[in-house]
């Protein structure tokens, strides 16, 4: 087990809402980075960007930045997020970070993480935009820009990226969390092979409406080949902890197959999450990135096990 430091630990009963897990995820990496305390122009994401199986961190600067245009900075994994392993400029320009929403996935089907930017509103198509980077041009060139079936939309939905229709697209996941028709956080899906013009699924799930204290990711959580949709509930929680709510796409995600408080105390908007095997035994993990207020002085990497 790689780890470095522990600044957070608590202890919490692994029940939620009347549901008991057997074993409650715990830390396998806590550490700083060689990336400074980072804010809200900062996204913070993770992929493994050179392809050696260890997930990197990378984190988006969409203003205030040198190049003057939304840049990308990579650490490597393999060097515990100590090392760079690409630092530049885009060929997007820099925006307001509640304007966009960033992905990463083989949209190219190239092997490289290409970078999905999801335009949110003050859009030229009066829609929700997709704009992708190209991760072989090292994010200088556009491989798609589009408009898609999704109006415009606001701080009530988050986005994901997964392979829902086993095509050879990434599709994108729009979650929906509140001032729903359906009176829960919904999930519409936009199918890449039609360049994000249809739906291949809307539907409500057993999840209710929820707000900022929840951050969402999605990922194949359970091995069965079907994309999960992953809640994080990050504060005001029964556990006194950093919950994990995943409900499983095999029908729908109208049952959860994983309700569990962690070891990692109620965090806040300092805080962003995504999933990926870091330890490399077929399971996700809980990456928590800690941005500001941290005991090293960087933006922290804080990984659970799956």
């Amino acid at each position: 087990m790689r780890s470095t430091y522990l600044n957070f630990l608590v202890s919490v009963p692994a029940v939620v809402s009347g549901l008991v897990v057997a074993r409650q995820p715990s830390f396998i990496l806590q550490t700083g980075t060689a990336l400074e305390e980072t804010e809200g122009n900062f996204q913070i994401l993770v992929g493994d960007y050179n392809r050696d199986r260890v997930p990197d961190l990378v984190a988006i600067k969409t203003s205030n930045t040198g190049s003057k245009s939304t840049e990308i900075h990579v650490l490597s994994g393999a060097s515990t997020y100590k090392n760079f392993i690409l630092q530049t400029g885009t060929g997007l320009g820099e925006a307001p970070a509640s304007q966009f929403k960033y992905l990463l996935a083989d949209y190219d089907g190239d092997g490289k993480l290409d970078l999905i930017a999801i335009k949110k509103y003050a859009t030229g198509t009066s829609s929700t935009e997709v704009h992708i980077l190209s991760g072989a041009s090292n994010y200088q060139k556009f491989i798609l820009q589009t408009g898609t079936a999704l109006h415009e939309t606001d701080d009530t939905w988050s986005f994901g990226v997964g392979n829902w229709d086993t095509d050879s697209k990434p599709d994108i996941f729009a979650i929906k969390k509140s001032n729903t028709g359906s009176k829960s956080t919904e999930v519409h899906i936009l199918r890449g092979s039609a360049d994000y013009k249809n739906f291949v699924l809307q539907t409500g799930t057993a999840l209710s409406e929820t707000d900022s204290t929840w951050n969402f990711a999605v990922g194949d959580w359970n091995g069965d080949g079907k994309p999960d949709l992953i809640g994080i509930k990050k504060e005001s929680t029964g556990t006194a902890s950093t919950e994990i709510h995943v409900l499983t796409g095999a029908n729908n995600f109208q049952n959860f197959i994983l309700q569990t408080g962690t070891a990692l105390h109620p965090t806040g908007a300092n805080f962003e999450f995504g999933v990926a095997d870091y330890n490399r035994d077929g399971k996700l993990d809980l990456f928590a990135f800690k941005k500001s207020n941290t005991g090293s002085l960087s933006t922290e990497v804080h990984v659970l096990s799956g």
